[in-house]
């Protein structure tokens, strides 16, 4: 004969007219404008809910990155902008003892660095 421990111990209803036990209860139905769900249906309704809640975070962070490059493209587009105005005002000004080659070499390095600056747009805050 073999031993097994017991793992749950269940009650039991005697009765002694041997008549079935009455049968559970089952939930009220629905009233009108209820709404009832399953454990299932309720976590996939809450999946869904929090991975439209992601996405719309992500649309809003995407629109404020997208907002804020082009206010730093903005400000680099006028900073080379007047570097081309003041480059065509020192050629059409010509002072006499004033190095323009010198000048223009200037303005020219200078805007080569904003423009090779661009790539740092995403670092800026």
């Amino acid at each position: 004969m073999s031993q097994r421990a017991v793992k749950s111990v269940q009650p039991f209803e005697f009765r002694s007219d041997f008549t079935l036990a009455p049968a559970p209860e089952q939930p009220a139905a629905p009233t009108e404008g209820q709404l009832t769900l399953t454990g299932p249906e309720l976590a996939r309704l809450l999946s869904d809910a929090r991975s439209e809640g992601l996405a719309e975070a992500a649309r809003l962070e995407s629109i404020q990155s997208d907002e804020r490059l082009q206010a730093v493209t903005r400000k680099l587009n006028d900073a080379l902008a007047d570097l081309v105005a003041l480059a065509k005002h020192l050629e059409a000004g010509a002072y006499e003892g004033l190095d323009i080659a010198a000048s223009l070499d200037l303005i020219n390095a200078t805007a080569q660095r904003i423009i090779d600056g661009q790539g740092d747009l995403f670092a800026t805050c």
